[in-house]
This record gives C-alpha cells, sequence and structure tokens, in this order.
C-alpha cells in the first residue's frame, strides 16, 4: 500500500511517500525551486516522491493533506461572528474588514498564489464586514458581514479540499488516474503522528507545539501501537509560536524562519525582563497558558501572510503595547544593543518555563518517560536539550523535520495507522511475524531525499569543465580528514539529502572545530550571515560523554549540551558563548561515511568532533550536484568533495589545481 502526504500552501511545502508503513522518501519543495521556505504547492516534491518509490501516481492508494477546514468547526464560526461583531461596534468599513478575513485554521490573513490566494480573493469579493450590505455576482443584496464571515466558514468547511484537480494538473494526467483516496488530516494529529509512529517507542508522551493550525497552538497526547489518544490542547489566539514570532520581528528579524536567530542571540543577555515575559504569557493549571492579548494584532486584526513566487511573508504581529513596555522596535540592519540581547534571553528563558510547564504536566497525565516531541517550536534546541534536566521523562525523540513539512510525513502515517490498524513488532521480537503484522518502521536519520550515482556527479563536473580527483571509499574520507585537519574549508555532497532544516553530513559544509577563527572564515567567505549565531558540531556518538555535560543521542542536531569546561578550548569554533554546543550524535549505522570521515579525522587529531554546517549560501540546501557546483564556484570554499570525487578551488581545464 502506497500512501502521499502532503503540506501544501503554506511554508515549508513538502511531499512524503510510504508503501507498507516503510517511509521511501520525504522532502521539502525549497530543494526544487529554490525558492526558502516555499510555500506553494509541492509538485515537485511530489514528483520526486514517486521516482523514488517507482510508480505512478494512479498507484498510490491514499492521499493525505496536513489540513482539515472542518476541525474545530464550531469554534471558528463562533471566533469569526465575535470578531465580525466586534468591527461593527468600532465602525470598520467593509473594505477595511474584507482584507483581514483570518484563515481557518491559522489564525492569518491570506494572500497570495495558487489556491489560498484565490480563497483569499473570494473573501473581498464577497465583502465580509461590518454588517453593510453589497452587491454578489448576480446583483443581489448580501447580509451583515456577521452572517457573511459565518456562511464563508461553513463554505469553506464544508467542500473539504480536494486536490485532485491540481493534483491532475501538476503531473500531467487526467483526473481519471488519481484513483487514491483523498484524506484531510488535522494539523497538529499531523505533527504528533510524524514524532511517534516512526519513533522508537512502543508507547510515549507526545507534544506538538507551534504557532497554529487548525485554530490550535499546542497539542498534547499519548501513543500506544497503533492509536494516538489526544489529551489536551491550547486553541487560538493563545500560542508560544506567536510570542516567539512577534518578538523576533520586534528585535528586527522580520523574516520567516527566523524566531532561531533569537535563540542564537539569548545567550549573549540578560534575562532581565522576565516580569515582563511572565505577564505577556501566563501559565494557568493542567498545562495550559494564555497570552496577554494587549501585546498582539492577530486576534483582533489579522496578520497577513504573503508570498512571492513561494516565499512567505508574515505580517507585523506585535501591537504597540510591545513598544510602551520595551521601547521602540528595532529596525532591521540596525546595530544590536543590549536591550536586544537582554529581551532574546528573556524571551528563551519563558518559553522554557512555559514548555516545561506543559510537559511536566504531560507527565503527570501520561506517567511516561518517553516524549516524541514536534512542531514548529521544538526546533529551539537550546530547550530540547533542557528537557531531561526539568521534566520526569528520560529519553526524547524529536522529529528532524519538526516544523510543518514534517506534517507531510505524519499524514502518511497517520492514514496507514487509521487504515490498517497494524500490529507492531519491535524489530528484536523473538515472534515469527504474521502477513498482518508489521515491524515498526523507526526513523534513525532524516535522509530520505534525492540521491546521484557517481556517474551522474561526473558527467556534470564534466559539463562544467572542472578538474577533478577520483579516490576509493578509504581514500577518500581519509584525504577529507587531512584536508580539514589542516584548515581548509570543504564542501561534503553524499548520498541521499536531509529532510528538515539542518544539514546532518550529506549536504554539509565542514572545517576543523580547533581553530577558532573559523567561525569568522565561514561567516565572511562563505555564509555571510550574523556573526553572534553559533556553528554545530557533528561527534562520534559514543564519545559525547567526553565532551558534552550530557550524553543522549542527538541524530538529528535538535538538542543543545553544555560543552565539558575542559573541552571548550579544544573545540572554540563549535562552543558558544555560554558554553554550549548544538550537536549532532553521529553512529556508523546511521551514516556511515560521515561517521568515517570524523573517525578519520579523530584519528589525524586526537579530536572526534567536525564542524558541521549547511551547504548553501542564503539559499535552501543544495539538492543536486549542480546545486553544490553552482555554490562551490560562488563562494571561497577550498575543495569540494561530490560523491568519490574532489574539485579544488581554481580546478577548471586549463588552470593548474591548487589550494588557496
Amino acid at each position: 500500500m502506497y500512501i502521499l502526504g502532503i503540506n501544501a500552501y503554506h511554508g515549508d511545502a513538502a511531499a512524503a511517500i510510504i508503501k507498507d508503513g516503510k517511509l521511501l522518501a520525504a522532502v521539502e519543495e525549497e530543494r526544487f525551486n529554490r525558492v526558502k521556505h516555499c510555500a506553494g504547492f509541492p509538485a515537485e516534491s511530489i514528483r520526486y516522491c514517486l521516482r523514488a518509490a517507482g510508480i505512478g501516481i494512479e498507484e498510490v492508494e491514499h492521499i493525505g493533506v496536513s489540513r482539515d477546514p472542518s476541525a474545530h468547526l464550531h469554534k471558528k464560526i463562533l471566533f469569526a461572528a465575535s470578531r465580525a461583531a466586534k468591527q461593527v461596534a468600532v465602525g470598520r468599513s467593509s473594505r477595511q474588514e474584507a482584507v483581514s478575513v483570518i484563515d481557518e485554521g491559522t489564525g492569518e490573513r491570506v494572500t497570495g498564489q495558487g489556491e489560498r490566494g484565490s480563497r483569499d480573493q473570494e473573501g473581498k469579493e464577497k465583502g465580509i464586514g461590518n454588517g453593510e450590505e453589497e452587491n454578489g455576482s448576480n446583483g443581489q443584496k448580501r447580509g451583515s458581514g456577521v452572517f457573511a464571515q459565518i456562511k464563508d466558514r461553513l463554505g469553506n468547511a464544508a467542500k473539504i479540499r480536494d486536490l485532485k484537480e491540481v493534483l491532475a494538473r501538476e503531473l500531467n494526467v487526467p483526473t481519471s488516474k488519481l484513483r487514491a483516496q483523498f484524506h484531510n488530516i488535522e494539523h497538529h494529529r499531523a505533527h504528533l503522528a510524524s514524532s511517534f509512529y516512526v519513533s522508537p517507542f512502543e508507547r510515549a508522551a507526545l507534544l506538538s507545539i507551534d504557532g497554529f493550525g487548525d485554530f490550535i497552538s499546542t497539542m498534547w497526547a499519548m501513543g500506544e501501537g497503533n492509536s494516538i489518544k489526544v489529551l489536551d490542547q491550547v486553541e487560538y489566539p493563545h500560542s508560544t509560536g506567536i510570542v516567539y514570532t512577534a518578538t523576533t520581528q520586534f528585535l528586527g528579524f522580520p523574516y520567516y524562519g527566523d524566531e532561531g536567530k533569537i535563540m542564537g542571540l539569548a545567550p549573549y543577555g540578560r534575562p532581565r525582563f522576565m516580569e515582563e515575559f511572565r505577564d505577556l504569557i501566563r501559565t494557568e493549571d493542567r498545562g495550559q497558558f494564555r497570552l496577554n492579548l494587549d501585546y498582539f494584532r492577530h486576534h483582533a486584526e489579522g496578520v497577513d501572510m504573503t508570498w512571492d513566487q513561494g516565499s512567505p511573508k508574515i505580517g507585523r504581529i506585535f501591537s504597540d503595547q510591545f513598544a510602551q513596555t520595551f521601547g521602540p522596535a528595532r529596525d532591521a540592519g540596525a546595530p544590536l544593543t543590549e536591550r536586544e540581547q537582554d529581551i532574546a534571553a528573556s524571551l528563551q528563558q519563558r518559553l522554557e518555563e512555559v514548555g516545561f510547564h506543559v510537559l511536566n504536566h504531560l507527565y503527570e497525565q501520561t506517567g511516561l518517560t518517553d516524549l516524541g516531541l514536534s512542531g514548529g517550536v521544538a526546533y529551539n534546541s537550546v530547550m530540547n536539550g533542557k528537557i531531561l534536566l526539568n521534566t520526569p521523562f528520560r529519553r526524547v525523540y524529536v522529529q528532524a523535520a519538526a516544523g510543518d513539512s514534517g506534517t507531510a510525513l505524519g499524514v502518511c502515517y497517520e492514514i496507514y495507522n487509521r487504515v490498517t490498524q497494524p500490529v507492531r513488532l519491535r524489530a528484536s521480537d523473538s515472534r515469527q511475524p504474521t502477513q498482518t503484522d508489521s515491524l515498526r518502521y523507526v526513523m534513525t536519520g532524516a535522509y530520505t531525499g534525492p540521491e546521484f550515482t557517481n556517474e551522474e556527479i561526473q558527467a556534470e563536473l564534466e559539463s562544467s569543465n572542472l578538474v577533478y580527483e577520483t579516490f576509493t571509499d578509504a581514500e577518500l574520507t581519509k584525504r577529507a580528514a587531512q584536508d580539514i585537519a589542516d584548515g581548509l574549508v570543504l564542501g561534503w555532497f553524499q548520498g541521499r539529502m536531509e529532510f528538515g532544516p539542518r544539514a546532518l553530513g550529506n549536504r554539509s559544509i565542514v572545517v576543523d572545530p580547533r581553530r577558532a577563527e573559523m567561525k569568522d572564515t565561514l561567516n565572511e567567505r562563505i555564509k555571510k550571515r550574523e556573526p553572534f549565531r553559533p556553528f554545530a558540531p557533528s561527534i562520534l556518538e559514543e564519545r559525547t560523554a567526553d565532551y558534552f555535560e550530557q550524553s543522549h543521542p542527538a541524530p538529528t542536531m535538535l538538542m543543545v549540551y553544555q560543552v565539558r569546561p575542559e573541552r571548550r578550548a579544544e573545540i572554540p569554533a563549535v562552543t558558544h558563548v555560554d558554553g554550549s554546543g548544538r550537536l549532532q550524535t553521529v553512529s556508523r549505522e546511521v551514516n556511515p561515511r560521515y561517521y568515517q570521515l570524523i573517525s578519520d579525522f579523530n584519528e589525524l587529531t586526537g579530536v572526534p568532533v567536525v564542524l558541521n554546517t549547511s551547504f548553501n549560501e542564503n539559499e535552501p540546501i543544495v539538492c543536486t550536484p549542480r546545486h553544490a557546483i553552482d555554490c562551490f564556484l560562488k563562494t571561497r570554499m577550498d575543495v569540494l568533495y561530490l560523491g568519490n570525487y574532489a574539485v579544488r578551488r581554481n580546478s577548471h581545464r586549463g588552470t593548474e589545481t591548487q589550494r588557496t
């Protein structure tokens, strides 16, 4: 049974495909069209998934999308009515109200391309407003804005989005070839599924925490076998993700996905605004929390979310109350001051407090010590790294694609477990499986994207007129390790591309962590990013406890641990200002070639760690050999390893190969 999962018309559009419970492929659309956080329809991702599975779309039995307009419909209607009534009270014109239709499910005003854009236009034409009547297309008067908003909500919910037409058009096939059953999976249920059904746990507490999806910002549950039981949730307009994004915008970082920068800035500051942030987001009994809505615009005015050729843009979320409390908002590009650093530090500490508040309640409800974590806020690896220190949980599985791209994967597994009700066995179970049994697929890494043969790589090198060296497997990692030890900046392109935002040793730039100057070298020559942002260490898994104060595996680079004080001077390029490191633990079983590279570097230097950063320059991570070669040529990397080949700086035919 083939199942295709899709995240579409939202940030980080993606697709995934499974066969009989095994993940075959998962990938983000941005890797193909080179638009960061692409928010359109993931046509290229779907095409890749079908190629990876070796099938046509007609062989897919189930197709799902991580959005369910009918979920929590009554709450959406009540909110729409309440908000429209408030606009009537303040006398807002219908034209003003027409452009602030909140997208059901996310709390955003949506304009842009594709289906979401057309739906927003529908809202404008309907004159959803303050009670004034407007003519419809048939010349008839429409009713009041309050009822028009309710009608609009009911209309959106009544027609469960059918992807058949757009899918058929994008794949250039007749709709008759699409024989699959279509499913709408609630956003947070898709997140929860992504962190449980591919985890190593038979039973686990589960938490999904992000901005919003299907009117919910946070959902917690218990997973057992082939089912997930939702225990509770936090609803619109209250959201830690909203706090995160609003504060990020206020600090002068306006782009989609900039929240991680604030996490990197926080260690430079002091959390002297804790009183203000505890007023801004307040914890309540039973794991709940609430925002002080005076600080935000999303609940009262709506927030624009648009995209230009697929790149998301989010309008201002914070209200004037932010400036009254913290002072003027920082302009993008303005110098950072102690105030911004201290606000970032306070935000980080408050996010951790609220997160641990929810998690401790979740433990009280379930009594389980295994935790599955997902949602965009789960990219806060500083918080993740402190979970074992601040809660009773003993093992944590963070979905590598914790953000919305991962919902495509979650959709697949939610459908699979609903439809098949498989009896799940551990891989170590001594009982012989029957036809109705299913070994649990465990997603130990994130290597689910495209890969390329040496022949395909060689063809690209030849077409680029580049001089290259060829190595055996054993020679390759030894030579690359020597280059790293010699202080070269190395591009490393191997195997299947990673799913999620982290480069995990297959699409990476790798350098020597012993050289403190490497941070500046990478920023000046390649990355062109803010100097306060740290670089990550990749470490041999069995050596983790030798260098870090915690040793719980972190194979997808979503945990930050403290570097042992006696080791900080040894690996300064990957030790942040507060003595921490966002590590990736590397095992031979999960990524044998990258493991061997680090092992060979350890043989040369006595240090089982390399600096690993994503292979890109202000663009999505490279996907193909062509992307890698282009990035290499336009930056100042010293050497590029692609498969079993290596290209050195100034290595076009007709020039002498040399190191610079």
